[in-house]
């Protein structure tokens, strides 16, 4: 069975939270995906979405934040992780410190610029018999 040496199930068990919060709201995500009405509802919105982007405790500056706290050996192995629970990744369990190698000096923004994030973390744990 291949371990991780850093990270550990719980911080990963927080990032799957963490990306859920983020890509599983119903917050918009970006100005494209406010819904434009009446000029007063279109207004309100874009002002709502405007504040809560300057607002630091959002669900992806939570996010990032969280990442942004791992060491770089915790990222690589979070990003070899997410690599190999990918649906489309042929990597195998025995792939995994490989893929850590790789992920070495990846930024990342990388993690958290993925919609699956949580899915493909959580696939990675299971095929690592983690979960």
């Amino acid at each position: 069975m291949m371990k991780m040496n850093f990270l550990t199930i719980d911080k990963v068990n927080k990032i799957i939270e963490l990306a859920k919060l983020v890509y599983g709201s119903k917050t918009p995500q970006s100005i494209s995906d406010i819904k434009l009405t009446d000029s007063n509802t279109q207004a309100k919105e874009l002002i709502e979405f405007l504040i809560e982007r300057q607002t630091l405790n959002t669900p992806i500056n939570t996010l990032s934040e969280y990442i942004n706290n791992l060491s770089s050996e915790e990222t690589a192995e979070a990003i070899a992780l997410m690599v190999l629970g990918r649906r489309d990744s042929e990597r195998q369990p025995s792939d995994f410190l490989e893929l850590v190698k790789e992920a070495q000096g990846v930024e990342r923004h990388y993690l958290v610029e993925k919609s699956l994030l949580a899915k493909y973390l959580h696939s990675g744990l299971e095929k690592l018999n983690l979960h």
